[in-house]
């Protein structure tokens, strides 16, 4: 079977190959009609462009890299599924590829293993960064652009998307004191990560407004798996009974509160109201279901790798800071 190439295209079509590659690069705009004629010859031709070629003429990769969370969130982090879904839904849109790498520094660690940059990328997405994170730093010094899904500090440089947390909490704790709950514990998570300040603020805030005495005690900083939560809330109701209510920091984290709750015969909401993050499917299908912040993870994911993009094509030269809005879902658990 002869070989369908770029020129075979240009000739069902009857222009140049120059306009076909244009086409598909998009370096320069050409007429609907024309691209809709192209579309369809490459369609019925089965034409596949080389990856080289396309790579070569572009003097691009195709390729972002998405840096996550450990391995161990990810399992367990349903919230984390819905931003991927949003990343490579745009990707795909786009025609760039993902490459992931899970965080794998231990505590006492700054540089990431796997992240040598063996695999050339464009661009990169760094999820949920830690304080003083050392791959915005490697990326910053290989001049590789990126974009925080989380927040940054210095508003100067960056580029992020996130969910408007501190508003998101500050609501969250608002709701249980209009229900009459005075002590509320915050299950946030790890202090060397951007966005659990963001948390600890909105709390904090809500309590300080309603009139309520804001005790640092109160707020536990845990590692994102269900057993943590697990936990947490049986350590809180041992030390402190005049606890009722508990805002977590992820749906996940929620699981985990619930079921210690349910083994040990705790009524929920009549003894301890739960509050969780996320609102991932798993809040709508729990029993009791859950009440929770609606973070809007797809579509953060989705607007990380378009702004990305964006600046990997030099359609972004200025720093773009992007809060999008959180909400509360009430349901049964509070």
């Amino acid at each position: 079977m002869k070989k369908v190439t770029i020129e075979t295209v240009a000739q069902r079509v009857g222009v140049s190959a120059a306009t076909v590659s244009y086409a598909l690069s998009g370096k320069k705009k050409i007429s609907p009609e024309v691209k809709a004629k192209i579309d369809e010859a490459i369609k019925e031709l089965g034409y596949r462009p080389s990856i080289t070629a396309r790579n070569l003429a572009s003097n691009k990769n195709w390729t972002v890299g998405l840096f996550a969370s450990p391995t161990g969130n990810i399992r367990e982090d349903f919230f984390f599924n819905n931003i991927l879904a949003g990343v490579l839904d745009t990707l795909h849109e786009k025609k760039y590829q993902l490459m992931l790498y899970a965080d794998y520094r231990s505590d006492t660690e700054q540089d990431n293993p796997d992240f040598n940059f063996s695999q050339p990328i464009d661009g990169a997405l760094v999820m949920n960064p830690r304080v003083n994170d050392s791959n915005i730093d490697q990326l910053k010094e290989r001049g590789i652009p990126y974009v925080l899904i989380g927040t940054s500090e210095d508003l100067s440089i960056s580029y992020f998307v996130d969910s408007d947390i501190t508003a998101g909490y500050y609501a969250a704790v608002k709701h249980l004191i209009s229900k009459g709950h005075k002590k509320i514990y915050l299950l946030n998570g790890r202090a060397d990560y951007t966005q659990s300040e963001k948390r600890r603020i909105g709390y904090r805030q809500a309590l300080i407004d309603s009139g309520i005495e804001y005790d640092e005690n109160c707020i536990l900083n845990l590692a994102m798996l269900e057993e943590a939560g697990y936990t947490a809330v049986l350590e809180i109701l041992a030390e402190d009974p005049e606890c009722t209510a508990v805002v977590t920091f992820n749906d996940t984290i929620a699981l985990g509160v619930l079921k210690a709750l349910r083994e040990h015969q705790i009524a929920v909401p009549g003894r301890m109201a739960v509050v969780s993050a996320g609102n991932t499917m798993i809040t709508r299908i729990h029993s009791p279901s859950i009440t929770s912040i609606d973070m809007a993870p797809y579509a953060i994911g989705a607007k990380a790798a378009e702004l990305l993009i964006d600046v990997i094509e030099k359609r972004r030269m200025q720093p773009s800071h992007e809060l999008l809005q959180a909400f509360l879902v009430e349901r049964e658990s509070s």
